[in-house]
């Protein structure tokens, strides 16, 4: 288990965020109103500011002792970029928001983020694995390295989510299901069996777009 008091509040002189694009937006504002302070933020394309944080190059790190948070979504990406030689010498305490819920029985590895309003029971977290806001994770789920789970997705109980999988909004996984590594799993998309490694599953059901519709006027046929 990790230390409660590291988990939601790092260092003193704040967490470094490792990666700059629209999920550092994210983190920065959930983190800031959880009172987690940011020291910085680091990427190989800096942008200058990002909501008043400078962005500095993964580089320059250099290898100092800071307290850090992968911010990249994309798996492979994330695993990729943690190996970086700057970033040896990073602490990665895991990060629960407040707000959610976390039994005393999970088990945490480094570098987890647990967003807003999640629910997480006696579940088995690998490195840097990240939930977002209202996942529900059932009794004895397992998930490997790097994996991310988005938004509103639920695990069921003994479910099982190998390395570098991206589980997207509002997906449902079954109880009891296998998901091997570097799988995806679509929006809204309901897994009731096992996925071998590498497989992705999506939702059948498609949104329709049409264009120039007037709300409450009937259009008329053409002639």
């Amino acid at each position: 288990m990790a230390d409660q008091t590291l988990i939601r509040r790092p260092a003193p002189d704040g967490l470094l965020l490792v990666g700059g694009g629209r999920n550092a937006h994210n983190l920065v504002c959930t983190l800031e109103t959880a009172g987690i302070s940011i020291r910085g933020i680091v990427d190989d394309r800096p942008s200058g500011l990002l909501l008043g944080h400078h962005v500095g190059f993964i580089d320059d790190v250099k290898g100092a002792e800071v307290d850090a948070l992968l911010t990249v979504a994309a798996p492979a990406e994330a695993e990729r970029i943690r190996e970086r030689p700057a970033l040896r010498g990073c602490r990665w305490p895991p990060i629960i928001h407040p707000s959610s819920v976390v039994s005393s029985h999970a088990q945490i590895g480094e570098g987890c983020y647990i967003g807003p309003f999640a629910i997480v029971t006696d579940i088995t977290l690998g490195r840097h694995v990240h939930l977002f806001a209202h996942n529900v994770l059932g009794a004895r789920v397992t998930i490997g390295d790097f994996s991310v789970i988005l938004p509103h997705a639920t695990v069921a109980s003994d479910a099982r989510i190998g390395k570098r999988c991206m589980i997207a909004m509002g997906a449902r996984i079954h109880a009891g299901v296998t998901i091997g590594d570097d799988c995806r799993v679509g929006a809204n998309a309901v897994v009731r069996k096992n996925m071998p490694a590498g497989s992705i599953a999506v939702c059948e059901s498609r949104t329709r777009i049409r264009s120039n519709v007037a709300l409450g006027r009937t259009r008329r046929a053409a002639p």
